[in-house]
């Protein structure tokens, strides 16, 4: 915490930080948390790169030291323990940070890895949340994988009667029920109402108001459980879903490398594949390929439909869709995945030039997994679909793009009648379709047309411009592998309940789905890594309650065909006092909030959401100074210590490739820019906000070195996300939750790149950590292993997510523009770099005050 200066008999609240004339002399602080001096940006002291003959001097109030602003750098604390610090649901006022290494252990309230609140203690006035400004949300991720180390969510089945609910508002039996009359009553923790306990659940109570069988019961012990449906929960009829993969075929497609590389992960993926599962494989050029299994024969047979405007499922489902892990079939799928790319090499173009019928593919597909029960459509497409149903045709203005309020036209889709009854069927029989696309350098797809039916039912939309095997084959790989062997879940009903008081306003998720009210939808998959933001309001005063609490539900089909329940339960203090609104709050919470708003913005074509953020950063930060630190000095920007980074990562989001309008982005790379932000994990939010750097030479002491503890590794401190901070003769890892990218700066000598990787030039790095890694450790220096084995410890500490791929950036390349303007404390884009964004908002704020 920080202490006021000597110029002022003032101090801070505890809890507080201030920036500014009249803040005390800076102290050393890793975490971000600073206090301002004199120094001027710009003025005398500072960097000189900043410097100049005229500039401007500051007034008193926006003087911030910039080497002494918030931000998320320095040394991360070495993991202690496998699995990192243990953390008991019941037991921690905030939860553990979404970016830390540690194992929940679900006591009774449900993981921060499911659900995670902007506030932990929640406002039990309207008044006092209105005041504050700072929205009550949850953001949930149903399906979030656990780690090696946490208990497995436990499975209960109550048979045919299903689990006890509340009479009233049917929520599900959890361990803040509260029994009485001899466990023969019970009261419902959210809405308050007493019910009757079925006879064969009725179970005598002790001294405590604790039933006796407690132990036994999972659904009274754990915050998250799952329930086996009883058959009149919902029409589905639950089966193994089925996965049809739908690769493109043109001679871009072979030319590319991406057919091929399809193919070659599928036949890899063999041999992780668990039962059950159901496989099938189509592929299109200027005509559909269908391929039928018999059991007994040595080869598929090959079935090709010519009908490009009413395509059909050729012959019955159960030739197409097989098991490909049961040995009568596994020779046929292994010969179609090892034949077919030397197939269409030899066939070349075809009659038809290069057209693509990816409409009819895609509807084809939609039918046979309709057919076979539902489950999951995987289209791999590497140009514009311009033949048969669902041409498309090229439309990317970017005059219209230029333009917020006119650029909304380009997100919506062509063919608005054809993608709209695709993803109907899609809704009725329980599929959900994800997109790959991969066009070459600069070439127009159509993002927002292949995207709609993902977006309605719950897919995924991968987009990789400019496919190079060698540059992105090892994401496509990942990606592909993940979206398949995953534990993705079905024909989802989805329902968040909240305790008296409270709420649901609105929902923000990547998916369109059916809504039936702000706190109910309907969708066809959700994945592992699917979120969804709720913000909640208050229906009335929350009087007479310690805690509140929120219940999400889902009902859906898992990998294995079981129609299963499950239900997260989470517990949050009440308090009236708005200092502990502001103390107990979540940044990355908040700031994954503000992001998914600002995304729905820009895709509604709103030209103002950047000064919407602006506006919501303006007024958190002066409700806190005007009600929380009144008796500061003047001059401070006062910051609560919980929400410090928020000017930052404001900042941030508004330099981002999805929030810029102008020529230098095309429709295509925005709207999926736009669509990555809004299916945002939680675990990703921070480093996507401000990614990570580290100095990879000179490497310091210990990094790269082997802990005490399994595996790990020590890591370096993290620097300053800004070109400042790169010095010429140096390598930097770079570290955006999505990717990691080993940045070659310009002045690296060619004898340094020998030392480490034994190569001479930048360009020639990349083959050398793609070798296997037998061959590394036989070759490289113990610098170059080290480095890879930072790498591998993000990656470690990251299980929860996708795949992070290494690749290298070299100085003078396109990706070192776009590594660069991804540095989110420079100017970019026109757009103030950090230190000056954070004065603008020190004046907003003294603005509102005065």
């Amino acid at each position: 915490h920080s202490a006021a200066s000597s110029r002022s008999p003032m101090r801070l609240p505890s809890g507080a930080v201030g920036l500014g004339a009249g803040a005390a002399s800076p102290a050393s602080n890793r975490s971000g948390g600073a206090i301002g001096n004199d120094r001027t940006p710009g003025g005398p002291n500072a960097s000189p790169r900043r410097r100049g003959p005229l500039a401007p001097k500051r007034e008193a109030a926006s003087r911030i030291d910039p080497e002494q602003v918030p931000r998320p750098v320095g040394q991360a604390e070495a993991v202690k323990q496998e699995g990192g610090k243990r953390c008991d649901t019941t037991k921690y006022y905030v939860p553990p940070p979404a970016t830390s290494v540690s194992t929940i252990l679900d006591r009774g309230s449900s993981s921060c890895e499911f659900m995670r609140v902007t506030v932990n203690q929640v406002p039990a006035y309207p008044s006092t949340a209105n005041t504050a400004h700072l929205p009550i949300a949850v953001v949930c991720q149903p399906f979030a994988e656990l780690t090696q180390y946490e208990e497995p969510v436990p499975l209960v089945d109550f048979g045919e009667q299903g689990p006890f609910r509340c009479d009233r508002c049917r929520a599900y039996v959890n361990p803040h029920f509260v029994w009485a009359c001899q466990g023969t009553k019970a009261t419902c923790n959210l809405c308050g109402h007493r019910s009757d306990v079925p006879d064969d659940y009725q179970c005598s109570i002790d001294d405590k108001g604790r039933r006796r069988d407690e132990n036994e019961r999972p659904e009274l012990l754990r915050g998250t459980v799952d329930y086996i449906a009883p058959r009149d929960y919902s029409d589905v009829l639950p089966g193994v879903p089925t996965i049809a993969v739908v690769i493109e075929a043109t001679r871009q497609s072979v030319s590319s490398g991406l057919f091929p590389q399809v193919l070659w992960t599928l036949r890899g993926l063999l041999n992780f594949m668990e039962r059950p599962t159901r496989l099938s494989i189509i592929t299109f050029d200027h005509v559909l390929h269908f391929y039928a299994f018999s059991p007994g024969h040595a080869e598929s047979r090959w079935i090709t439909i010519s009908d490009i405007e009413d395509p059909f499922v050729p012959c019955s489902p159960s030739s197409l869709v097989i098991d490909p892990l049961d040995d009568a079939f596994r020779p046929q799928v292994e010969a179609l995945f090892r034949d077919l790319p030397g197939y269409f090499e030899d066939l070349g173009a075809p009659a038809a030039g290069d057209q693509s019928v990816g409409g009819a593919a895609l509807k084809a597909a939609v039918d046979l997994v309709g057919l076979s029960g539902g489950g999951h459509v995987l289209m791999f497409q590497a140009s514009l679909q311009n033949a048969g149903v669902g041409a498309l045709r090229v439309r990317d203005d970017l005059r219209l793009n230029s333009k917020p309020e006119e650029s909304a036209a380009l997100f919506a889709p062509q063919q608005g009648p054809f993608f709209d009854a695709v993803a109907e069927s899609c809704k009725e029989r329980g599929v959900a379709v994800s997109v790959f696309l991969a066009p070459p350098v600069g070439v127009y797809i159509d993002v927002a047309s292949l995207s709609a039916v993902p977006r309605r039912t719950g897919g995924e939309v991968a987009y990789l411009p400019g496919y190079d095997p060698m540059v992105d084959g090892e994401r496509l790989h990942y990606d592909i592998s993940r979206t398949i062997v995953q534990n993705a879940v079905y024909s989802c009903m989805f329902k968040l309940r909240c305790s008296k008081g409270l709420a649901v306003e609105t929902m923000y998720g990547t998916w369109e789905a059916e809504v039936i009210d702000p706190s109910n939808f309907q969708v066809s998959r959700l994945s592992v890594d699917a979120t969804c933001d709720y913000v909640l309001s208050h229906s009335e005063r929350i009087e007479g309650q310690k805690n509140v609490y929120l219940q999400a539900a889902c009902l859906h089909t898992d990998r294995q065909g079981r129609r299963l329940i499950r239900v997260h339960t989470l517990q949050l203090p009440v308090t009236s006092s708005l200092s502990n609104v502001f103390r107990y709050s979540d940044i990355d919470t908040v700031s994954n909030l503000l992001i998914k708003q600002a995304a729905v913005g820009a895709l509604s074509g709103y030209g103002n959401f950047k000064d919407k953020l602006s506006k919501a950063c303006v007024d958190i930060l002066h409700a806190y100074r005007v009600n929380c630190a009144s008796m500061t000095s003047a001059g401070q920007l006062i910051l609560p210590e919980a929400l410090k980074l928020l000017p930052l990562y404001a900042s941030s989001i508004r330099k981002m490739p999805a929030f810029r309008s102008g020529s230098d982005i095309r429709a295509d790379d925005r709207l999926a820019a736009l669509l990555r932000v809004l299916g945002l994990p939680m675990a990703l939010t921070a480093p996507f906000l401000y990614p990570r750097v580290y100095t990879m030479s000179p490497l310091p002491e210990r990094a790269g070195l082997r802990t005490d503890v399994g595996d790990n590794v020590h890591m370096p401190p993290s620097i300053r996300c800004s070109g400042d901070t790169l010095a010429l003769d140096r390598m930097f890892l770079v570290d955006n939750g999505y990717s990691l990218r080993l940045y070659i700066r310009e002045d690296v000598s060619t004898e340094q790149l020998q030392e480490t990787f034994g190569v001479a030039a930048p360009a020639e790095v990349a083959d050398v950590l793609a070798k296997p890694e037998e061959e590394q450790c036989q070759e490289l220096s113990e610098n170059a292993l080290r480095i890879i084995a930072i790498a591998w410890q993000i990656r470690r500490e990251r299980t929860r997510v996708p795949w992070q791929p290494l690749t290298v950036v070299a100085a003078g390349t396109p990706e070192e523009s776009r590594l660069l303007a991804s540095f989110c404390e420079d100017r970019v884009a026109g757009e103030q770099n950090y230190v000056d964004y954070l004065c603008h908002i020190h004046r907003l704020v003294q603005n509102k005050q005065d």
